[in-house]
């Protein structure tokens, strides 16, 4: 229990930071400013695959970049995971993993938000709907992270799903380069 906790906290500190860093910083103080100025209004938004394409380039795409290059062996892990010394390693020859690997456990790790912004935003943007509903694809990115989460406790090696699949652990073993 205490490596899951571990675990949760140091993702939860890493979506503060992605939050922090992504939402406020990025979208709010940097394109909330000049979007009026390269065509973004309003207007624009009210289409779906605006609407997704502003979503994956200015919030999915730079989350997905922070946790590739520090779950990657470039780095020494995510603030989250340095706070409780963990790493991600290759299951086989407990090495940090390439970026390339990296990148596609992000994608994978992230799929459940993934799969919630498509849900909100397709057919037509929820933000625009007079009588707003939660939608199957909000609902299946919350049982694809359900999933995730249990897949921790039922694995003998405490491994997510798509750790499972790349061959990848989260590990207390520190002290790699």
């Amino acid at each position: 229990m205490k490596y899951f906790l571990k675990r949760v906290i140091s993702y939860l500190i890493d979506c503060l930071i992605a939050f922090a860093a992504i939402m406020l910083i990025v979208q709010w103080a940097i394109l909330s400013h000049v979007r009026g100025s390269i065509g973004i209004t309003d207007d624009w938004f009210t289409s779906s695959f605006n609407m997704y394409l502003y979503v994956l380039t200015t919030i999915s795409l730079p989350v997905w970049l922070y946790f590739t290059y520090f779950d990657s062996k470039q780095s020494k892990g995510t603030l989250g995971k340095r706070i409780f010394k963990l790493s991600v390693q290759e299951e086989k020859y407990r090495t940090r993993i390439s970026v390339s690997k990296s990148f596609v456990r992000a994608v994978l790790k992230l799929l459940p938000w993934e799969i919630a912004h498509l849900g909100v935003i397709f057919p037509t943007p929820l933000y625009y709907e007079e009588e707003p509903e939660i939608r199957l694809l909000s609902y299946i990115g919350l049982v694809l992270l359900t999933i995730y989460v249990a897949s921790i406790f039922l694995s003998s090696t405490k491994q997510t799903i798509y750790d499972r699949l790349l061959g990848t652990i989260v590990s207390e073993d520190y002290k790699l380069g």
